[in-house]
């Protein structure tokens, strides 16, 4: 059942469904979407540091950060697609919608753009550090991408940057290439502009109003745990 959460319960939550067979977790909205799971048999690391908790897995990894007043909604979509959305309040986990190609800071020795997606929860970033591209995307700045056949885009595809999508409560930084047609197995990164159509989820799942989904647990139907586990 849907549940106010404190910091500890979050965590005593995804500390029972992190290591269970097939559970995945993504950032994002309709068309702009990361997810996280290992690749085939590969396990995930886990660890808590600080009241952080990150996974690592070849291909990518994941950064949750637990906060107090998360909504946890458990959800089951026609016995095919099941989970929780994990929310915060509005005002809380609205990102910056930008919609162009803007600089946003830098990780390490590397620069952070925000590719412009104004997705209401997630910011979709590239992790540049090859000089060519850095100059391709700083001439870009300030330009519409997504959505339009801007030739930066075609040398985001070619050069294959990491990407980092983070929310208010959680961040996926993924490695592996920019896949153009098959789906990779591991962590991997969606931007479909098609699809964007401002909805933050699934309208079957019923969040509240005032509240707004910042990371999702994806649950295999199989599972016979769910919804119960160590959910407080």
């Amino acid at each position: 059942m849907t549940a106010l959460l404190d910091r500890k319960e979050f965590v005593s939550l995804l500390c029972f469904w992190r290591s269970r067979p097939g559970v995945s977790f993504s950032v994002g909205v309709s068309g702009v979407i990361a997810e996280f799971h290992a690749p085939g048999d590969e396990p995930v690391a886990w660890h808590v540091a600080e009241g952080i908790m990150t996974g690592t897995c070849p291909g990518g990894s994941i950064e949750i950060v637990p906060t107090d007043r998360i909504l946890s909604i458990p959800y089951d979509i026609a016995g095919r697609n099941r989970g929780y959305l994990f929310c915060l309040e509005e005002e809380t986990a609205r990102m910056a919608c930008h919609r162009v190609l803007r600089h946003a800071g830098s990780r390490g020795h590397a620069t952070l753009f925000d590719i412009g997606a104004g997705a209401t929860t997630v910011d979709a970033l590239i992790i540049v550090d090859a000089p060519s591209l850095l100059l391709t995307l700083t001439r870009a700045e300030g330009e519409r991408l997504v959505g339009t056949h801007h030739p930066a885009l075609a040398g985001i595809v070619e050069a294959g940057p990491s990407r980092l999508f983070r929310s208010r409560l959680a961040e996926i930084t993924v490695t592996g290439p920019i896949a153009t047609s098959v789906t990779p197995e591991g962590p991997h990164t969606h931007l479909l502009a098609d699809l964007i159509d401002g909805s933050t989820h699934d309208n079957r799942i019923p969040v509240p109003a005032g509240w707004l989904p910042c990371l999702t647990l994806h649950i295999p139907v199989a599972d016979p745990a769910f919804p119960g586990g160590s959910a407080p």
